[in-house]
């Protein structure tokens, strides 16, 4: 297929992409990849995605990162001559895709939910709303509990933080001369009082 005709296939694609998102997704990895967008006149691929095929550019980040992660992780569905029993019974949305892409690269989602969640999409088609709450679901059940200890840290690295800001603040103040005395001896005062805190 030449470069035109892979154009021209493009823009008729991407008018009907709810239905062949995979095959858009493919086209658009092409020609991101190969840069082929500025053959065309383009700049830039985000202007050649709104100006000639109307896709926002999120829109074929997305679309070209769930293609990317099917190709890697479930390459039957993306293979063109798949056979019937391999065919997934929906074709799963991208949206849906580009969730289960993020869950798998996220920590607190434990191996046999991410399973479950990749055969809901991949197998089930689950639409995005589902799998989203899902997702969410399983996030809010496995997120890691604030523990004092944990707290703690994190109060005192604030307080460190905010102390090291007024100090540096008010030394910049005090060597411009730009505010009036009593305001500086303010600045002590609450820096000291924060010191108290971390102690």
């Amino acid at each position: 297929m030449s470069n035109e005709e892979l154009r021209e296939k493009t823009v008729e694609i991407a008018k009907k992409h709810k239905a062949s998102w995979i095959q858009l997704g493919q086209h658009l990895f092409s020609i991101y990849k190969n840069k082929l967008y500025k053959e065309w006149g383009y700049q830039a691929f985000e202007t050649y995605c709104q100006k000639e095929l109307s896709i926002r550019d999120t829109t074929a980040s997305k679309l070209i990162k769930s293609y990317s992660f099917l190709e890697k992780e479930e390459p039957r569905i993306v293979k063109p001559d798949f056979t019937e029993e391999e065919t997934p019974r929906k074709i799963p949305d991208y949206e849906s895709v580009n969730l289960l892409r993020l869950a798998k690269n996220n920590k607190n989602i434990p191996t046999n939910e991410f399973a479950e969640l990749r055969n809901d999409v991949l197998n089930e088609g689950k639409e995005v709303k589902e799998v989203r709450a899902q997702v969410k679901k399983i996030l809010e059940t496995h997120a890691p509990k604030d523990t004092p200890e944990l707290k703690d840290q994190k109060r005192g690295s604030i307080l460190r933080r905010l102390i090291g800001f007024l100090n540096g603040a008010k030394t910049q103040l005090a060597e411009e001369d730009l505010v009036p005395d009593y305001l500086l001896k303010q600045i002590d005062a609450l820096t000291q009082k924060l010191e108290d805190q971390l102690n």
